[in-house]
């Protein structure tokens, strides 16, 4: 069977518009749209805004992220800022805390190991 075909754009739109209630209602937004798993990956298309964690904290494993529209700084531990944009990506170290920070209303796409591998 093959895999479906989803046009990136319309999950972008629903992302933006989920997360963009979030932020209307006050506060940070969070959103998580699962495209699925293909070959021991799992992918997402999320939405952010605001401070995702009052500190670092580090992720089971690994997760690579795309920013699709807007920018995103990664804070280390060590006070480390690493900025991405828009077109870029950066892999997140799983066993190195780290604290995401969306300044503007932020759409990526997040590539982890799928679980049970």
């Amino acid at each position: 069977m093959a895999p479906r075909v989803t046009d990136v754009e319309i999950l972008k739109k629903k992302a933006r518009k989920l997360a963009a209630a979030q932020v209307l209602t006050g506060g940070g937004a969070e959103v998580c749209l699962d495209l699925g798993e293909m070959r021991g990956a799992r992918a997402s298309i999320r939405a952010g805004y605001g401070d995702m964690s009052p500190q670092p904290q580090s992720c089971p494993a690994d997760r690579l992220i795309w920013i699709l529209d807007g920018f995103a700084d990664v804070h280390s531990a060590a006070g480390h800022i690493t900025r991405v944009s828009q077109g870029e990506s950066t892999v997140l170290a799983g066993e190195e805390p780290v604290r995401l920070v969306f300044p503007t209303l932020t759409i990526y796409l997040s590539l982890t190991e799928a679980e049970g591998r």
